[in-house]
């Protein structure tokens, strides 16, 4: 609303009476805003609608920048109210906008904020974001008719769970339909990423309604066996994570799993919760991708690389620095401040977390250069590293060295004056104390009092300035004033038109800013060192303000000019000068008012009189006599009651500066029994005060019994023992107190072991929350119904059960009958090691304590029941290799071992399906397998290549997955290649095989499920995962149209990943064309992943095959076709091909026989013809190096993964714009790529074949040549 003074004749009510009155109150600031107080018209109202009983309503306010809503609060009969009335109505209402009448009754209004709900007429539970809770817990309970699980049990825990909502930004806990999910990924066992269409619900705070935002969500299996109520302690466990959110239950309909739908919390890289969930950081993937990239770079010495790779991988934090190897080239602008200090602008800039990205980006930065003499050793400049890396003033951001002078230099964080070359005083500020103190002295000849002692003690002063926010203490001409006003003797408030300096941070200058202050003037009659010593005494006063000094012209009087903050009814500075506090006049006023009430009880009165006169700051209670006829519906048993406390506490009002009481509170009585002294009473209120929790005193009119008047929300926090907080406020439980019960009765009880009591007694008083586990000493008596489950495990009953905390009783209580499971240890004689045994299992499970058999005198764990079997195999009796999925490694190897027999019928194929199976370590891993061929049905051929045939199946079976023991799903799809004449050729199809990829996923190698053999061919089959896509040069005959820069990126990036597995292992793939990428679908979308296939090449690195070279001519590079042998860098030839191929659609020397001049043409360094404006000039930089004819230069797959990704993300505005110019080329010449798929040789070939014959009369490489600049051989 605006300020209403501005045209204050243009309204009126039609009453003189009521027109001054609303003058009254906003001149005088009667309430909260007077400046928005004004007769409103009635007839400015539209679309009203009363609410709740009649008394209020809500209207639209007609407005001539907005429409405004309001309530309107009726006064009914109101037609001769007085202004004194309308006065007392008005002080108890807290936001109001004016006055009203309706012209029919002659009611008068009160134009209030929107704060009353339209549901029910009572005030919002939130005013700000118009909250009614009780109206949303009534929809929640309508709309339960509107969903089911189909389960009682869960349809109750969930409509428990909504009805505990209390604010719009609380999570509205639900039952989801499975079908409301999509895309819905395996991140590990059990728990799954998936995409929410409709998405939760969130309150939106303009429509008053709830809508739904589409999320990223994490699905959480449960196992079908377990009970209802299993699942559902699980999902309180989840829900009472604090670091999760947890948005409700589903349901798998085909395999009836139930699953609770949690925030993104798992990471898809490791499958572990985020390290920090908010931020989506995972700090162990962080390490590992720093680790992979430790290849990318490096400083040209060993020292200094171990050096930053150690310091990288303490990162813990997305906000941390990342310290790095600089290179020279990428600073700028750098300029000498001191000597061996240079500031300068790194342009790449320092890597930082881009939180919405989940990626690291580089942000361009000032910093400073610090040289390291070249005389110093690597040591004594590494330990001046480490000196300024501890300096928690200074972020360093890593090394570098002057190509020139050889010196290394370490980059630091902007914090060298430019001024003066020393360090900044105040760094984030860049404040330098020196320079200001410089500047102030050099501007001393630009102003004078006229009087030198004062012009030296404004210097003085001005000279102590030490930070940015420090008050520069000036001479301020008496012109500067304006709006002077006497408030005292010798004091007067005024403007300082321009105002106070204060320094800007980013400009690193002073400014004036306009304020009001206080002028303070000095008798004439005077000395000045008299003067100048009331200006120290004010100085002194840290919470008073003194700006300078100034003097009357006329008077010649000087003054001394303050922050306003005088009070106006002593002289005096206020104790509060925001809030306009006074504490001795208070004081005062409470000693005038003592004799306006009384107790009764002499001792009493002087308590609350002596409590009063404490006070020291507006913001504190006034401990009162509370007469007991103040309070109304009194509710509770016993010496706890709730009630009304119907005028409230006092408050200070800082506009009228005056004690008011607002209106009626709810507070707690508590009721001291009357045969209680009133010392004992006294002392109990006293503990109560020093906790700020307590209003007064007031007395029982019948029992007369003395009460405490205490404050609802302290004494709900505080404990009644000890009178602290409550550690945990929700179940009224004080760890302290807790504690001394716990150590009072360790005389109680004893294991009759030193060690085993003071392990227990140890455990106890690790106690942090009501829910944990009382630890204790349990006697083997104690155990009925014993029951051997397996070896040296045991259920049981436990006839008392544990101790559970009692929230309502406030004491700890047993839980009688609970099943629990005995752990039997061999270790009367160990107990070191049977504790250290413990230790490890209460990190995991829920162990109750200790106990001892009576005659072996063997100790035993006691668990939950359901804890203990989870946690053993039920074959081996050990623990489970993999707690979480019920795997145990010994049992699975034992379990294959016994069903090895002669599949194939060939030893060799035999022994190494059983070599693959046993190299299983997780559940996840894929099973290899001999599949016989007739569990194959509808075989189709879908390709043909060199050596082999591709064909598409249905497996009936499908392949094995662990659920607590191998399992099928249903049919699956799979591709199997029949390799030709591969009966007797064991040794190169099992080499095949080795270079496929295991992974259930992350892979971008096309997975293998394992080996069949035609029975009517005899050839063996591999059988591999199903890429309906098919291969790439199929894929783009279609999709070309829609294969964008970005596609094609992601593309490259997959393929380049895919290879670098292969790389890593160690191996060569030796036939890397187009042909071997397959697409997973037919069509170009974001998640279409690419796979390499036809490994049947693939080799060892320097155990590869020279005598035979396959391939397609092409891709294959000059140093092969001159009989060098085939490694790793020959196949980033390849890929440089492949991605000519992604940038203009069409194969390399596709307009060329695929002959002996093509193959000379290739190692003398023509390669494919490319359009300038077909690719990106970075893009084609990176191929040209890929191609390259010097095997040496051509880059790894590592370097190439990492460029091809810095350009899918690349915020560097030239490589976006050759992109963007690349991708308008494409669509404006589509139809061009389409004649160019159909223009090809007859005698080109893009199906591997030998290529000995096309190499015989090239010249051969030997070992001193870098095969450059041949010519045909004589």
């Amino acid at each position: 609303m605006e300020n209403l003074e501005e045209n204050p004749r243009n309204w009126t009510s039609g009453s003189e009476e009521i027109d001054d009155f609303i003058r009254e109150i906003q001149l005088k600031r009667l309430i909260r805003n007077p400046n928005v107080f004004k007769w409103v018209p009635y007839n400015q109202f539209s679309n009203i609608k009363k609410i709740g009983n009649g008394d209020f309503a809500v209207a639209t306010l007609k407005h001539k920048q907005n429409d405004v809503t309001v309530n309107l609060k009726y006064f009914y009969n109101s037609q001769n109210i007085t202004t004194n009335e309308l006065r007392d109505e008005i002080s108890i209402i807290f936001d109001i906008y004016g006055i009203s009448q309706n012209p029919d009754t002659k009611d008068f209004i009160f134009v209030l904020q929107d704060e009353y709900c339209e549901g029910c007429g009572e005030k919002y539970t939130e005013i700000r974001n118009k909250w009614c809770n009780p109206c949303q817990i009534k929809n929640l309970k309508e709309n339960f008719r509107n969903w089911t699980s189909g389960n009682e049990k869960i349809d109750e825990f969930i409509q428990e769970m909504q009805l505990k909502i209390n604010r719009p930004y609380d999570t509205i806990f639900e039952w989801i339909s499975y079908d409301k999910f999509s895309d819905i990924k395996e991140i590990r066992y059990k728990i799954y990423s998936a995409l929410w269409n409709d998405g939760k619900l969130k309150y939106d705070l303009n429509k008053k309604e709830w809508t739904r935002v589409q999320v990223e969500i994490n699905l959480k299996l449960c196992d079908s066996q377990n009970t209802i109520d299993e699942f559902l302690n699980k999902v309180v466990e989840y829900k009472d994570d604090y670091r999760v959110d947890i948005y409700g239950i589903s349901q798998n309909p085909d395999t009836k799993d139930y699953i609770f739908v949690l925030q993104d919390v798992y990471c898809e890289g490791c499958g572990e919760k985020y390290t920090k969930i908010r931020n989506k950081w995972c700090n162990p993937c962080q390490i590992k991708n720093l680790k992979e990239n430790f290849r990318n770079w490096t400083s040209g010495n060993e020292k200094i690389d171990e050096f930053i790779q150690e310091m990288q991988l303490k990162i813990n934090r997305p906000y941390d620095t990342i310290f790095e190897w600089i290179s020279y080239d990428k600073f700028s602008d750098i300029k000498e401040i001191r000597y061996t200090i240079y500031s300068a602008l790194w342009n790449d800039g320092k890597l930082k977390y881009d939180l919405n990205k989940k990626e690291w980006t580089r942000v361009q930065v000032e910093i400073n250069l610090k040289l390291c003499d070249s005389q110093n050793t690597i040591d004594e400049f590494l330990n001046k590293v480490v000196e300024y890396k501890d300096d928690y003033r200074v972020d360093i951001y890593g090394i570098s060295q002057n190509p020139d002078t050889k010196d290394y230099i370490f980059v630091l964080q902007d914090v060298y004056c430019e001024g003066c070359g020393e360090k900044y005083t105040e760094i984030r500020n860049k404040w330098c104390n020196p320079c200001q103190i410089k500047n102030l002295k050099e501007n001393f000849k630009n102003w004078t009092s006229g009087n030198g002692k004062i012009d030296e003690f404004i210097q003085e002063m001005q000279l102590k300035i030490n930070r940015p926010y420090d008050t520069i203490f000036e001479w301020i001409p008496y012109d500067k004033f304006s709006d002077i006003k006497e408030i005292g003797n010798t004091l007067y408030s005024a403007l300082w038109n321009d105002g106070q300096l204060k320094y800007g941070r980013y400009k690193k200058e002073w400014t004036r800013i306009q304020v009001e202050i206080n002028l303070k003037l000095c008798n004439s009659q005077s000395t000045i060192d008299e003067f100048l010593n009331k200006v120290v005494e004010y100085k002194n006063d840290d919470k008073f303000k003194i700006y300078g000094i100034s003097q009357n012209p006329d008077t010649k009087d000087y003054v001394l000019v303050s922050q306003g903050g005088y009070c106006e009814e002593c002289d005096e500075k206020y104790t509060e000068i925001q809030n306009k506090w006074c504490k001795s006049c208070q004081i005062k006023n409470l000693k005038e008012n003592f004799r306006n009430w009384t107790s009764g009880n002499e001792k009493i009165d002087n308590f609350i009189q002596e409590m009063q006169l404490k006070i020291n700051s507006a913001c504190d209670i006034i401990f009162e006599w509370i007469p007991y006829d103040k309070f109304s519906d009194i509710k509770g048993i016993g010496n706890t009651k709730y009630s009304v406390w119907n005028d409230d506490q006092l408050k200070y009002d800082q506009n009228k500066k005056e004690w008011t009481r607002v209106q009626a509170k709810e507070v707690i009585l508590k009721l001291c029994n009357s045969h209680n002294t009133i010392d004992e009473f006294l002392n109990k209120a006293k503990a109560y005060y020093k906790i700020s929790q307590i209003y007064g005193i007031s007395q029982e009119s019948i029992t007369k019994d003395y009460i405490m008047v205490l404050q609802k929300k302290y004494y709900e926090r505080y404990c009644e023992k000890c009178t602290e907080n409550y550690t945990n406020i929700e179940y009224k439980w004080c760890k302290q107190c807790q504690i001394d019960h716990l150590k009072k009765i360790f005389a109680y009880w004893t294991s009759g072991n030193k060690k085993i009591d003071e392990f227990i007694q140890e455990m106890q008083l690790k106690i942090n929350s009501p829910k944990d586990i009382i630890f204790e000493w349990i006697p083997y008596n104690q155990f009925n119904d014993i029951e051997e489950k397996c070896k040296a495990v045991y259920s049981a009953s436990w006839k008392d059960g544990p101790l559970e905390y009692d929230s309502n009783n406030k004491m700890l209580v047993r839980v009688q009958a609970r099943e629990v499971t005995l752990k039997l240890c061999n270790s009367q004689n160990m107990i070191n090691d049977f504790l250290n045994k413990v230790k490890v299992y209460v990190k995991i499970f829920n162990v109750y304590g200790i106990t001892q058999y009576p005659d072996s005198k063997d100790y035993a764990m006691v668990l939950h029941q359901e804890e203990c079997v989870k946690s053993y195999c039920e074959t081996c009796i050990e623990e489970y290799t993999d707690m979480k999925h019920k795997w145990c490694k010994p049992c699975q190897i034992y379990f294959l071992e016994k069903k090895f027999t002669n599949w194939s019928g060939n030893e060799k194929i035999d022994e190494f399906i059983q070599e693959m199976q046993l190299k299983v370590n997780n559940p996840n891993d894929m099973l290899f397998e001999w599949i016989s061929f007739n569990q194959f049905k509808n075989i189709k051929k879908i390709g043909e290549g060199g050596f082999a045939k591709v064909y598409s199946a249905e497996w009936k079976n499908g392949p094995l997955h662990y659920d607590k023991e191998w399992k099928r799903g249903s049919c699956k799809k799979v591709a199997l290649k029949c390799l030709n004449k591969s009966q007797n050729k064991t040794e190169e199809f099992l080499n095949e095989i080795k270079a496929y990829s295991m992974n259930k996923y992350g892979s971008n190698i096309i997975r293998i499920y394992g080996i069949s053999q035609d029975p009517k061919t005899k050839n063996y089959v591999i059988v591999l995962q199903y890429a309906k896509g098919g291969n790439f040069n199929g894929w783009i005959n279609k999709c070309y149209k829609d294969f964008d820069w970005n596609n094609k990126l992601r593309t490259l990036h997959n393929i380049i990943f895919g290879l670098s597995e292969i790389h890593q292992k160690q191996m060569v793939h030796c036939d890397f064309h187009t042909g071997n990428i397959l697409f997973e679908y037919g069509y170009v979308n974001q998640y279409n992943n690419t796979y390499i296939s036809d490994m049947g090449l693939c080799g060892e690195i320097g155990n590869v095959d020279k005598s035979k070279i396959y391939g397609v001519m092409s891709y294959v590079a000059p140093e092969v076709l001159r009989g060098k042998p085939y490694t790793k860098a020959a196949d980033i030839y390849s890929f440089g091909m492949i991605m000519y191929f992604v940038a203009t659609g069409r194969q390399p020397f596709s307009d060329r026989a695929h002959d002996k001049l093509l193959a000379l043409d290739i190692c003398n360094g023509i390669r494919p013809k490319l359009n300038e404006l077909e690719a990106p000039k970075c893009y084609v930089g990176l191929m040209k190096r890929c191609w390259d004819s010097a095997p040496d230069n051509r880059p790894d797959a590592i370097e190439v993964v990492n460029i091809i990704y810095s350009y899918y993300i690349s915020s560097n505005a030239e490589i976006s714009k050759q992109f963007k110019e690349a991708e308008e080329y494409r669509k404006i010449n589509i139809s061009s790529i389409e004649i160019n798929q159909s223009t090809t040789h007859p005698q080109a070939s893009n199906i591997s074949r030998l290529l000995n014959p096309f190499m015989k009369d090239l010249p051969k490489c030997d070992n001193d040549s870098e095969c450059l600049d041949c010519s045909i051989a004589d």
